[in-house]
């Protein structure tokens, strides 16, 4: 069986596959959305503000801990979305039909979900920390500052990581022409 996605080469049985090839299939997915994806490089920036809050407040190991559990869950349910939207699409033979964009708008509103949830955390941890007080040049709280700054560093090293399609995929426009 052959396998598009893929550039084409044969594909074998998931659990044949060895793990590092998994990875690699599963990064160039990520790398795809990342590039192509407007919610997700918009996610990459307020992620990186939320970073920079979290460098000056300086807020417990726990805490930076369910900053980013949570920006990776909103990260995920963007790439399921993109994952959910490219599916329909191509079953929809690239035509508008009802139920296709039911579909779209499911997945889409299962992102604001989690978008609204992630809020809600930050909301809650910046109201938890009151009253503010700028740790920017301290030492407080170093592993928390670590941790943000090593997921920092990933999700900008997988938006800027160079994107090769071996496939081209132009989504048709409203007015039915090919973006």
């Amino acid at each position: 069986m052959k396998d598009a996605g893929r550039g084409g080469h044969a594909r074998t049985d998931a659990k044949a596959q060895p793990f590092v090839r998994a990875v690699a299939y599963s990064l160039r997915g990520v790398v795809y959305a990342f590039h192509t994806e407007k919610n997700l490089k918009r996610d990459v920036w307020l992620f990186t503000c939320l970073a920079a809050v979290e460098w000056c407040l300086r807020p417990s190991i726990a805490q930076a801990a369910l900053t980013v559990f949570v920006s990776m869950c909103v990260f995920a349910a963007e790439l399921f979305n993109t994952a959910i939207e490219l599916a329909v699409d191509v079953a929809s033979t690239w035509k508008d039909h009802p139920v296709a964009g039911m579909a779209k708008d499911v997945a889409s509103g299962a992102v604001t979900f989690v978008a609204f949830g992630a809020l809600a955390i930050a909301a809650w941890l910046l109201v938890s920390d009151w009253p503010w007080h700028l740790w920017l040049w301290s030492l407080r709280n170093l592993g928390s500052v670590v941790l943000v700054t090593i997921w920092l560093m990933a999700v900008w090293a997988v938006r800027l990581w160079p994107y090769h399609p071996d496939i081209e995929i132009k989504r048709p426009r409203k007015g039915g022409a090919a973006e």
